[in-house]
């Protein structure tokens, strides 16, 4: 697995536009990414990466950084669907604010809470019938709501 060190990604993103994608979730990338970076969590590589890039183009993806491992896995599944120039950069959104370097918010970040919770209810889903029979299968120890 090719990698890339947080000077060289410097320097390739004052060189000019880059295919940098941040896959850690989007909830994450609005709160701060890599300006230049977009978000393509594992969840949806094939419609925000494999789906519009060529296959050999050079795709640089990151995540949390240091020890995190996603952005390896995430690789290994590009690998997978014949994307054949991708590179990591292991030191993910950690090393690049360790550098010193600017993390930038999207614009038009979303506020999901407002002070105290002051209700929770619970939600029962008819697996069986939810979202057209799609979850057949028992839910798995890691499922959380809706899952």
């Amino acid at each position: 697995m090719r990698t890339i060190s947080t000077d060289t990604l410097h320097r390739e993103l004052d060189a000019g536009p880059v295919a940098l994608f941040d896959v850690r979730g989007d909830l994450d990338f609005e709160e701060g990414h890599i300006p230049g970076a977009m978000s393509a969590p594992p969840g949806s590589l094939n419609f925000r990466v494999v789906g519009v890039m060529n296959p050999g183009s050079r795709v640089i993806v990151y995540d949390g950084g240091r020890g995190g491992g996603l952005a390896d896995e995430v690789v290994e599944r590009l690998e997978n669907l014949r994307m054949t120039n991708v590179v990591v950069y292991n030191e993910g959104i950690k090393g690049w604010r360790a550098a010193g370097l600017p993390v930038v918010p999207s614009a038009g970040i979303r506020e999901f809470t407002h002070g105290p919770v002051t209700e929770s209810r619970v939600i029962l889903v008819d697996r069986e019938q939810a979202y057209g029979g799609a979850f057949k299968n028992p839910p798995t120890d890691g499922e959380g709501a809706g899952g």
